[in-house]
């Protein structure tokens, strides 16, 4: 006797079953989303990040998705129930994803020797990793395009109307990849890494297929196998496919991948390019859609109801594609330069306003038009198949027309309008005759959404693109008082990225550039990153002074480059650069000694992510440096971690170094700790150093190193290109270099010890929270201060078996001048107290041109002005002044200062300074007089009370009261 179940209305039982397999499918989302992403971030690891590798693995994950799909399309399992069927599929994605999971990571070891035998063959190399990626990936993708046309062959779900069925299964399935996405990259990432987190995906698919199961089990005999009477999709001569129909699903599918690529790039120049705001904005995307097709379902009731309104539908698509980029609300955030602190609910408001729209119109179009096509091929599974074969090939191609073609050539502005565009002509291609009849309601809407469309077009403001590049630009274009400091003079929209250059100019001369990714200063030639930059050469190359060749990942604006090109004895570099478009750049350079390194005949460049490079390029190295984006930057953290580290060791010589940027500022103190302890991992001769600011840098040597002679060392400094580059960027003498060191192997052993290293498998050891800048400060001024800094140096075995003994006389007071300059940057200090300092207790110059406001190149520049004029320019006296007291020219700087006064310009801190300077120059009695002429407008305070003072007690000085 049959269960009495089947005794139910048919309508109220293929409900019920549209609602378990729609749970079902939500897990599989889930499941599948989280697969993804794992996949193409491991896939990374192994066969490259650049952008034509994340172009081939995405194109590798599609088409096994477009096998499955055709393999629906065109294929019957007539011994299988569907049911049972799908089970097997999920338990195959399950299976074969986890094990892509664990075995990924080993590819790139594994593959390493053909990779260097084929480097020489880049047409063959590129061949051989997209097939290997198409292979990789081929079993779990092939099923996973197989599990929704198999599942709508359920012999139950037949009582249900197909487009109600199948609005209802695909909407849940993409909500299912919106918790994968939120879930995956908030929690179980950073819970359980990448290999558990594999895990938990594998059984979210292991669940749905044990749902699907008991279902079919509980159903028993009823459960019939997939019906003999369909015919199978076969594209003879006789039978006619609803070719619109499916072209209009290969467009869809290529216009909302597209579109997705260049809302993505365009939100970057308003929130930060995080994985978290990428898990957001997807979220946001998958969201719309599976949405879009939950109502679809909701609404349908007969397919060829909903399938007059495509027409409708796609050119909604098309003015929501312009309108909400139109209306984008930008204006509501405020971003702090180069800090990570916008918000989740900021990001998520953003792409909904960019976003939304459009994707829930997509979420509608795609069951509509299954549902069109099932009316005319029939077979439920067929039809599926076929509709999303040729939306997932459009979705294949999407991705590479918008970053090859469409952002490099005219930009994300104009891909918007072609994209509405195309929506518009889909709507055309689609239209039947009776729709636009005038007489009937559907003809009066197409009408007059053409009209509206056409419209649009026409009044569409091609400005507002500029608006949108100035938002990222403007917080590196003026100060806090709202001042204009800088001016973009270049704009390059490439495959990966946005970049502008900006440069400041002073006195009418270039002073420096400032390259932007997205909304984010990557790199810039002011002085005070030139230090740092230069020394990632300057380090390797005074303890390996042989050094021939040499390898930099990341060129930036230039300045490691430069630096390491005027290295006495290095005959090749190679440089690594993922974006072409920053090496392109290099030209629009200018300013004071300025010549592109790159077209120095030593240098061969790459267009490579570095890692891949590391894996693939054959080549040994005396040096490797890497200055990469800043780790919480997305797709940056996998070049920070051991697995990283390990690379470049097994590039090095033996004796070899490499150097790393460390920037503790933009860190919290545990991530500092956790990249520390996978460099020392590697290098067991580690050691960090770092100038007065928190701009560190790691070096790491190959072996033991050896010990220079001071004969070696001074060299760098005896040469005339070496000795004026490192005396420019404040490092101007060899013992200036020893007071750079912050800690060795043995302190980094200590402070992390208990501290977990970044890995390739838990990169969420780098979280996207924002750094504290306080605790930041109380760690680095513990290595930073004087005292303790100069026995650590002095104990330290690394510095014993690598530096001069005879260059450790007097080096105390170089590690009291860091300390100074540290504090004065961080918290402030006694301007005047500080200049004291630097004038009577130190020979140095840059210290003094600092305490002041200018540096090297500013002082450049202001003397270049002056000599140009009879009298000096009154914006360039402040530089002349501090150059004059940096050459202990104290007279000459007397004279400016007097010189200012008689202009009629004379600040009351320049009463200040020049009545200090008077009693340092031995003329107390003119310090006096001008103490008493001003004596009117000095305030009694802290710091009067302090000059009047010193002045007492050093010089005699009576104060005026």
């Amino acid at each position: 006797m049959l269960d009495g179940r089947l005794h139910r209305p048919p309508h109220l039982y293929a409900t019920v079953r549209v609602a378990i397999l729609a749970g079902i499918l939500f897990l599989s989302g889930i499941g599948s989303l989280i697969f993804e992403t794992l996949w193409l971030r491991l896939s990374g690891l192994s066969v490259g990040n650049s952008v034509w590798a994340a172009a081939l693995i995405l194109s590798s994950f599609m088409a096994g998705l477009a096998l499955g799909n055709a393999i629906a399309a065109s294929s019957r399992f007539r011994r299988w129930r569907p049911l049972h069927l799908y089970a097997v599929l999920e338990l195959a994605v399950a299976f074969f994803g986890c094990t892509i999971v664990f075995g990924l990571p080993l590819l790139g070891e594994l593959m390493r020797p053909v990779w260097q035998m084929l480097w020489n063959y880049q047409p063959t190399l590129i061949g051989l990793r997209f097939v290997l990626s198409f292979l990789i990936l081929l079993i779990p993708t092939t099923a996973m395009g197989l599990t929704l046309p198999v599942l709508v062959e359920d012999p139950i779900l037949r009582r249900a109307n197909f487009g109600r069925a199948i609005g209802f299964l695909y909407g849940s399935n993409t909500l299912g990849a919106v918790a994968g996405a939120v879930v995956g990259e908030a929690y179980f990432i950073e819970a359980f890494g990448l290999r558990g987190t594999g895990l938990a995906a594998g059984l979210a698919s292991c669940i749905a297929a044990a749902i699907a199961l008991l279902v079919s089990k509980r159903d028993g005999d009823t459960a019939a196998l997939i019906p003999e009477r369909a015919v199978p999709l076969r594209l003879d001569v006789s039978y006619r496919p609803p070719w619109r129909l499916l072209l209009v699903s290969f467009g869809t599918g290529a216009i909302v991948l597209c579109l997705e690529v260049v809302w993505f790039r365009f939100l970057r120049l308003y929130v930060p390019s995080s994985s978290t705001a990428f898990a957001v904005m997807l979220a946001v995307v998958l969201a719309g859609i599976g949405l879009g097709s939950i109502v679809a379902g909701a609404i349908h009731r007969r397919s060829a109801r909903l399938n007059q309104l495509l027409p409708v539908l796609l050119l909604l698509a098309a003015i929501a594609t312009l309108s909400s980029y139109l209306f984008f609300p930008g204006e509501v955030v405020q971003t702090r330069a180069g800090v990570f602190d916008v918000s989740w609910r900021q990001i998520g408001f953003l792409s909904i306003a960019l976003m939304f729209p459009v994707a829930f119109l997509s979420g509608i179009l795609f069951p509509s038009i299954v549902a069109g096509v099932q009316a005319s091929v029939e077979d439920r599974m067929n039809s599926t198949g076929i509709t999303t074969l040729f939306n997932t090939t459009g979705a294949a191609a999407g991705p590479l027309l918008a970053s090859f073609l469409l952002l490099p050539s005219i930009g994300y502005q104009w891909s918007l309008i072609l994209c509405a565009a195309g929506y518009a002509l889909l709507a055309i291609l689609v239209c039947e005759r009776s729709t636009w009849s005038l007489r009937r309601p559907i003809g009066l809407v197409t009408t007059g959404l053409c009209a509206a469309l056409i419209l649009f077009f026409a009044i569409f403001p091609h400005h507002r693109a500029e608006m949108h590049f100035a938002h990222a630009s403007r917080p590196y274009e003026t100060d806090d008082q709202g001042r204009l400091l800088a001016h973009v003079v270049k704009k390059v929209e490439g495959a990966s990225d946005t970049l502008q250059l900006l440069r400041r100019d002073l006195f009418g001369e270039p002073y420096y550039y400032r390259l932007l990714t997205n909304a984010f200063s990557m790199s810039a030639t002011n002085p005070r990153n030139q230090r740092y930059m230069r020394l990632f050469a300057y380090l390797p190359l005074a303890f390996r002074p042989e050094s021939e060749d040499v390898l930099l990942i990341c060129y930036g604006c230039g300045v490691t480059a430069d630096a390491f090109l005027r290295g006495l004895h290095v005959k090749r570099m190679d440089v690594v650069e993922i974006s072409k478009e920053v090496l392109q750049l290099a030209d629009f350079y200018s300013g004071i000694n300025y010549s592109n390194p790159l077209r120095d005949p030593r240098v061969t460049t790459f267009i490579q992510d570095g890692r891949f490079f590391l894996q693939a390029s054959p080549r040994q190295y005396d040096i490797i440096s890497g200055e990469p984006p800043p780790p919480k930057v997305a797709g940056a953290v996998n070049l920070y971690t051991e697995e990283f580290f390990s690379l470049m060791n097994s590039r090095l010589k033996q004796g070899g170094i490499a150097t790393f940027w460390l920037p503790i500022n933009q860190l919290k103190v545990e991530e500092a700790k956790a990249i520390l302890r996978a460099f020392h991992n590697v290098f067991a001769n580690a050691s960090l150093w770092a100038s007065g600011d928190q701009e560190w840098i790691m070096m790491g040597i190959k072996g033991p190193g050896r010990k220079v002679e001071e004969e070696e060392l001074r060299q760098l400094w005896s040469n005339p290109d070496t000795g004026a580059d490192l005396r420019g960027i404040g490092v101007e003498v060899p013992q200036q270099l020893g007071a750079l060191f912050v800690m060795d192997g043995e302190e980094i052993d200590r402070i992390t010890q208990g501290v977990a290293p970044l890995t390739d498998i838990y990169p969420k050891r780098l979280t996207d929270e924002p750094w504290d800048d306080a605790a930041n400060h109380r760690f680095a001024l513990i290595y930073l201060e004087a005292p303790s800094a100069v026995q650590r140096f002095l104990r330290s075995p690394l510095i014993s078996a690598i530096w001069p003994e005879t260059l450790n006389k007097s080096l105390e007071s170089f590690f009291i001048v860091r300390q100074t300059r540290y504090l004065s940057e961080t918290i402030g200090s006694n301007k005047l107290a500080e200049l004291d300092l630097y004038l009577r207790h130190s020979h140095l110059r840059m210290p003094v041109l600092e305490v002041l406001g200018s540096d090297g190149f500013r002082l450049a520049i202001a003397e270049r002005v002056a000599k140009e004029s009879q009298t000096p320019p009154l914006e360039t006296m402040p530089d002349l002044i501090a150059g004059a007291l940096a050459r202990r020219d104290i007279e000459g700087a007397i004279r400016l200062l007097e010189s200012e006064k008689d202009r009629a310009v004379f600040s009351l801190n320049d009463t200040f300074l020049l009545t200090y300077l008077y009693c340092l120059n031995g003329s107390v009695e003119k310090a006096e007089a001008l103490a008493a002429a001003n004596a009117g407008s000095i305030r009694k305070e802290s710091f009067v009370d302090w000059l009047w003072g010193k002045l007492k007690n050093d010089f005699g000085f009576h104060p005026p009261w």
